[in-house]
């Protein structure tokens, strides 16, 4: 199916540019790597730069493999000028220089409402962009490190849960170990939640050491959408990377008696424990965790966003 393209006159502000990356050959690689060898001691801002720039071709290279997906660079389109990050920090530039680059076209939708409906007015993210251009935020390399780190735990996460499951079940006795298979298949789409979030939270924590203030290109996007007020209006909500509504049905045959207690036993303990938590009052907080550590696949791959059209210029 040929791809809508999408002249300046035809984009709408709250466009999100994503950036396709190809792999350039192999000698480019090489190139990058030997200069980031020759220029580490770096002791001008000449060499700095030239560091950067080559460690930038690599870090593209192993988010696109790591993150299973084509984008390496996210902007936001205000309707004017291009808002993200790049070296020279955070910015709202001009279109010019997506000239030379394969840009794709996402917009924004919730609950089947497009950006711009009266439900969704565009204003309030215009103003959180210019805020955030108006901070002269720096570009953080520290960040765009540890993106790497993200994306290497986002692999094969299924295959984690079922190495766990299976460590337990060579741990516990018969009929435990058919409690456990049965707790890790009723949940298994909480299961793949809970080590999103994991992983997430660890580039959280480590974000916060980080000796910059600055954001990489996809954090801006989110931060923009995210940080809106009211929070959550225009939560950009993160993909599960796995398809968890094909996994197969647990069925319970009337004649295993043995199965259906071990799942009536696991019911029972989840209530008692939900009225435990409640008793000791451990509920949530009523103000949720502003996430922005996204990657370039968190924004193409959300149910919140769709893919409009190639831009073209």
């Amino acid at each position: 199916m040929t791809q809508q393209k999408i002249p300046i006159s035809k984009l709408k502000a709250g466009d999100i540019f994503l950036c396709v990356f190809e792999h350039p050959k192999t000698e480019v690689y090489f190139e990058a790597l030997l200069t980031m060898i020759k220029k580490y001691n770096y002791s001008n801002e000449k060499e700095y730069i030239e560091f950067m720039e080559s460690a930038l071709i690599i870090l593209r290279g192993l988010i696109i493999t790591f993150d299973d997906d084509i984008y390496t660079h996210a902007a936001f389109w205000n309707g004017e000028a291009v808002v993200e990050a790049g070296l020279s920090g955070v910015k709202a530039n001009p279109i010019d220089h997506y000239t030379d680059t394969i840009t794709d076209v996402y917009r924004f939708i919730k609950n089947d409402k497009e950006l711009g409906d009266l439900a969704l007015p565009i204003e309030p993210l215009l103003e959180e962009s210019q805020l955030i251009v108006d901070q002269h935020l720096n570009y953080s390399y520290q960040t765009a490190y540890l993106y790497i780190l993200l994306c290497l735990t986002r692999w094969k996460r299924e295959e984690w849960i079922q190495t766990i499951l299976d460590f337990l079940k060579g741990k516990l006795s018969s009929n435990a170990s058919q409690f456990v298979e049965i707790l890790f298949t009723v949940y298994k789409d909480k299961l793949i939640a809970i080590f999103e979030w994991m992983a997430d939270e660890m580039i959280r924590q480590i974000v916060n050491f980080r000796n910059d203030d600055g954001l990489v290109c996809s954090e801006t996007v989110a931060k923009i959408y995210n940080e809106t007020k009211p929070f959550g209006k225009y939560q950009i909500d993160k993909p599960l990377l796995i398809d968890t509504k094909s996994s197969p049905p647990i069925r319970m045959t009337s004649g295993n008696h043995v199965k259906e207690s071990i799942l009536k036993e696991l019911t029972d303990s989840l209530k008692i424990m939900e009225i435990r938590l409640k008793a000791a009052d451990l509920s949530l907080p009523e103000t949720p965790t502003i996430d922005i550590e996204y990657t370039p696949h968190d924004l193409a791959r959300s149910e919140n966003t769709y893919l409009a059209g190639r831009l073209v210029l």
